[in-house]
């Protein structure tokens, strides 16, 4: 979630920001780079541990219980976050476009909102994830219900026996990115298109459910967590691998030049399912093996997170445009943008949110501490 500001925040500076409310005058084709790299792992992430923590919650309340706990944790600060988030949005978006004017360039897997009262439609924004995350966990609680009606045990053990093997022969990004890939030849790009609308769109449904689903058979064995903070060179060297040859394709795809054929595009998107899956794997192995050991700053900044990514976007595009003609280099921009969006929003976080009925709402109750006696 806080990579999510850092995201955002980069895209103006991007050579081919596309559809956002404003492009900076000082742009780099690296930042291009990152915030690609960015969206082939970061979202999938959030999916894969929301799979693995609904089982959690599943198990341990039932599926009444996990609906009434997950209509609190994720459908009223949606529908909340969402009404004043559209309207700000909206005239944010009116304010960058009339400044440095609208930009037609189509960039693949992003859609251009429509800015026009007559036709414009409620969109959920930057909160998409939520919205496409209820859906799916709504669709893995009935395939469960399903699957215990049919008493589907053996299957079960079966898959339960596949997820051990590949998690223990270090093979799982490269079968993992089988359905993956799959799923992507649904897309405009080789990592998964952005939906700006509420009609739910089944190629993104069918992408994150393939994390989603993962991380609930990966909780059965929970025990397996430990061995992704192992032979972390295995993902670290797949990435090195598939990097160069997945940067030409990219690049042909995004000038449009040659179209491509049909091999050249299952090849395209089975290296972007596999350069996915491998810095997913390489970024839960590098917190399972470094950051398991409780430290009070990480787990406040995990709970400030979630309220954080909420608010961050009016703040973050409001400095963006504020910022986008200011003849100072990019990375000072980007710097000074980045510093006061953290500052808004941990700030506003530890003054209105942690210990209120926000707080409440967004992690649960947190006790304030009480001060030492002198």
């Amino acid at each position: 979630m806080m990579l999510g500001l850092f995201f955002h925040g980069s895209i103006s500076f991007m050579e081919m920001a596309g559809p956002w409310a404003i492009q900076d005058r000082s742009t780099h084709r690296a930042v291009d780079a990152f915030v690609w790299v960015c969206h082939t792992f970061r979202m999938p992430v959030f999916f894969l541990l929301a799979g693995f923590f609904g089982r959690l919650l599943y198990e341990k309340l039932g599926a009444a219980g996990f609906f009434r706990q997950r209509a609190k944790r994720l459908l009223v600060p949606f529908v909340v976050t969402l009404v004043p988030l559209m309207p700000t949005l909206f005239l944010l978006w009116r304010w960058g476009w009339a400044k440095s004017g609208s930009r037609s360039k189509v960039v693949p897997g992003m859609e251009t909102p429509s800015l026009e009262l007559e036709t414009i439609t409620p969109s959920p924004g930057h909160l998409w994830f939520l919205y496409y995350l209820m859906i799916i966990l709504i669709l893995v609680v009935a395939l469960v219900a399903l699957g215990r009606r049919l008493r589907l045990d053996a299957l079960k053990r079966g898959a339960d026996a596949a997820l051990r093997a590949l998690i223990r022969t270090r093979l799982l990004a490269v079968a993992m990115a089988v359905p993956t890939a799959a799923t992507l030849l649904l897309m405009e790009f080789p990592s998964a298109d952005t939906p700006v609308s509420f009609i739910p769109q089944l190629r993104v449904v069918a992408y994150y459910a393939v994390f989603v689903g993962f991380g609930w058979l990966l909780h059965r064995q929970s025990g397996l967590v430990d061995e992704l903070g192992r032979r972390l060179w295995v993902p670290l060297l797949l990435v090195a691998a598939v990097v160069l040859p997945l940067g030409r394709l990219l690049e042909r795809l995004v000038q449009g030049g040659t179209s491509m054929s049909l091999p050249e595009r299952v090849g395209m998107d089975y290296l972007g399912a596999l350069f996915g899956w491998s810095l997913v794997l390489l970024f839960l192995g590098v917190f399972v093996k470094w950051g398991s050991t409780p430290r009070p700053w990480v787990a406040w900044l995990s709970d400030a997170s979630y309220w954080c990514y909420l608010i961050h976007l009016p703040v973050v595009i409001t400095l963006q445009i504020l910022v986008a003609d200011l003849a100072w280099p990019g990375p000072l921009k980007y710097a000074l943008l980045m510093a006061a969006t953290l500052a808004v929003c941990l700030g506003s976080y530890q003054a209105f949110v942690r210990y209120t009925v926000l707080g409440a709402a967004l992690n649960g109750p947190r006790e304030k501490p009480a001060l030492a006696s002198v």
